[in-house]
This record gives C-alpha cells, structure tokens and sequence, in this order.
C-alpha cells in the first residue's frame, strides 16, 4: 500500500488510517497516506489507529505526534481481542454521518447534483413509459 488508487477515496465520508505497533514502518507512512488522501478527499474526518496493542500493552504508554500534530482523533485496538474495535467503529460512523450531512465539499455538491440529475431522469422515464402504455381493458363476457 505503497499508495492508495484514487477510487479507493470515492464517495468515502470518513477514513480511518490504521499502523501496528509492532512495524514502525507503518507509523512512518502515515504521512505519505494522509498527504495522498488529503489530495482527493481534503475535509472528510480522519482517525488514526494504533493497532495490535495487544501484543505489547506498554505501547499505550508512548506518545504517537502524528495525530496530535494534525488535531487527529486517536485510538488504541486490538483487532485480535476486540479492544476499543467496537467504539471506533461507532465514533468513525457518527463522524461521517455528520460529514455527510454537512458537507461543504465541492466534490460531494457535484455528486449530489449529479445522483439528483440521475433520478430526476429516471422519474421522467418512469412517468413517459406510465403513459405510454395502453391501459389493458378486461376481456368482453
């Protein structure tokens, strides 16, 4: 994951940026991951996850700036025993519902606009075929 492919950011709402404790290689990409996704999604809300705490617990004792240096929410978990899993999950769906929902994004205005265009179109294709369709008349006794 040297880098991420544009369309893995498409339409996302929140991201959730995960290193392991036991790679520092990992913490060290962060930049180069934030950076990159700040190119094509630069206000949606960002997490940034230490994981696999639960290998060695003194990590939660280190203090890790990258977050801190970007006003970034920040979280220890354990995927393997379930720890803090749960209420990233719930923190990071809130934070996009709440992006979502207020959104100044240019690149969301134009999706918006465009899945609007799109069922306005729909709707009037709908309607054309309703009345284009003769109405069948109940057979003659």
């Amino acid at each position: 994951f040297q880098s991420m492919h544009a369309s893995y950011y498409h339409k996302a709402h929140a991201c959730i940026m995960v290193f392991d404790v036991q790679r520092k290689v990992t913490y060290k990409n962060l930049n180069n991951w934030y950076k990159e996704l700040r190119e094509f999604r630069p206000e949606i809300p960002c997490i940034v996850v230490a994981n696999k705490i639960d290998a060695d617990m003194k990590m939660t004792q280190k203090s890790f700036n990258f977050a801190r240096k970007f006003s970034l929410p920040f979280y220890f978990v354990s995927a393997a025993d379930g720890t803090n899993v749960v209420k990233l999950f719930n923190d990071a769906i809130k934070l996009a519902v709440t992006y979502k929902q207020n959104s100044g994004d240019f690149m969301d205005e134009v999706m918006q606009e465009l899945e609007s265009f799109d069922l306005e179109k729909r709707s009037e294709n709908l309607s054309d075929q309703e009345e284009s369709c003769p109405e069948e008349k109940p057979p003659s006794s």
